[in-house]
């Protein structure tokens, strides 16, 4: 859900806590640039910025806890589904042993049942998966935006881009992410200077004024669920897996 500015307003105060601080210009008598510099480079803060978009969903506890309880809902909601494709499966074991059974009609009729129901299932999963995952996306971008919004006003910044980028050493050295970057996505610079990269501190401000809860609401440490680690080069966001179908006869 969206949060307004009166909501946000008693935060300012401890602006600094949670890394929107203004940027610096050059402390006086500073040494001038280098001979050969390149012509325009900025002499104090950029009015350009930038952040990874799947270093911030990666980061932000918000984003993991999200993808925790979709994960839960998801095996919940597959048991009975599991159920079903096991049964289908011994049936189909039986009749491998003893192709001819007595009841070899009944176990036949019994696995189209099955199928059938299996397919139902798995798409009414599906669908249910999908539609909370793009809630959870809708959310989770309402609050990036409202961070993002609010560090370019305080720090003068024209325009911020989100790009997706590598997170770890390891995946720097990813033939998968080197072909990423190479393609014409909406924004992807081939260079970062560490002043106009504020993914750091969208990441530590989104974890300040969005603190996964519970029922309760108590505070959730997410570093304690199991949660699996995004695949490189995916930007994190939550999302279903398809549950699992009817095994074909």
């Amino acid at each position: 859900m969206k949060r307004t500015w009166m909501l946000l307003s008693g935060l300012l105060g401890v602006v600094g806590t949670v890394g929107l601080a203004r940027a610096q210009a050059p402390a006086p008598g500073a040494a001038a640039p280098p001979a050969g510099a390149p012509a325009g480079a900025p002499a104090t803060r950029p009015t350009v910025a930038v952040f990874n978009m799947a270093g911030v969903m990666r980061d932000f506890g918000q984003a993991k806890y999200q993808v925790h309880l979709l994960n839960t809902r998801k095996n919940e909601m597959s048991k009975q589904l599991l159920g079903w494709r096991g049964e289908y499966i011994q049936i189909q074991q039986d009749l491998q042993k003893n192709p001819n059974p007595p009841d070899k009609e009944q176990k036949v009729q019994r696995m189209l049942a099955l199928s059938r129901a299996i397919e139902d299932e798995d798409r009414k999963i599906n669908k249910q998966l999908n539609d909370d995952a793009s809630a959870i996306i809708s959310d989770l971008y309402d609050k990036i935006k409202m961070v993002v919004d609010k560090t370019a006003e305080m720090n003068g910044y024209h325009i911020v881009f989100a790009y997706p980028d590598a997170v770890t050493a390891e995946e720097l050295k990813s033939p998968y992410i080197k072909e990423l970057k190479l393609k014409p996505p909406a924004a992807q610079p081939f260079y970062v200077a560490g002043h106009a990269d504020i993914t750091g501190i969208v990441v530590k401000t989104l974890n300040t004024w969005y603190q996964p809860k519970d029922a309760q609401g108590n505070v959730i440490d997410v570093s304690k669920l199991d949660i699996p680690a995004p695949a490189p080069g995916s930007n994190g966001l939550p999302g279903s897996a398809p549950a699992a179908g009817a095994p074909k006869p």
